[in-house]
């Protein structure tokens, strides 16, 4: 699977999950990692060799702008091996669990094509998910 999404209620602990995976991942000196997040709260946590992008620094909304913004970022920088997205919810600005599930298809093709590994945090009720948007949960 090529995206994943970890999935809790507010300040349940998701941001810290990521952070583990990044830093676990990014000890293995070959892998690029990209961790976007909504202003600037783990700038100073990240291991240095993680890319750090403030969402809020560029005009992205919406799902469909957000899947624009990492295809860019994935053409520009065609190396890319993992992508972690914090607050993706905020982000889109969009608490429609159907266009989550739209989303979640569209960035797990997305994903495929680029052969780069995405991992989003869904501040939601894993009982509120549609069975399409719990496929993506991470247990």
């Amino acid at each position: 699977m090529f995206v994943k999404a970890i999935v809790g209620s507010k300040g349940s602990g998701k941001t810290p999950i990521m952070l583990d995976q990044v830093e676990s991942l990014a000890k293995d000196k070959d892998l690029n990692i990209v961790f976007i997040e909504y202003g600037k709260t783990v700038d100073q946590i990240l291991p240095h060799s993680v890319r750090l992008i403030d969402i809020t620094e560029y005009p992205v909304r919406g799902y469909g702008q957000l899947i624009a913004f990492l295809a860019g970022m994935n053409a520009k920088d065609y190396d890319i091996s993992h992508i972690f997205v914090d607050s993706l919810l905020t982000i889109a600005d969009d608490y429609n669990k159907e266009y989550l599930d739209d989303f979640l298809v569209s960035l797990e093709s997305f994903a495929q094509r680029a052969d780069v590994k995405i991992t989003v945090s869904v501040s939601a009720d894993v009982q509120d998910l549609t069975e399409e948007a719990l496929r993506f949960v991470e247990c």
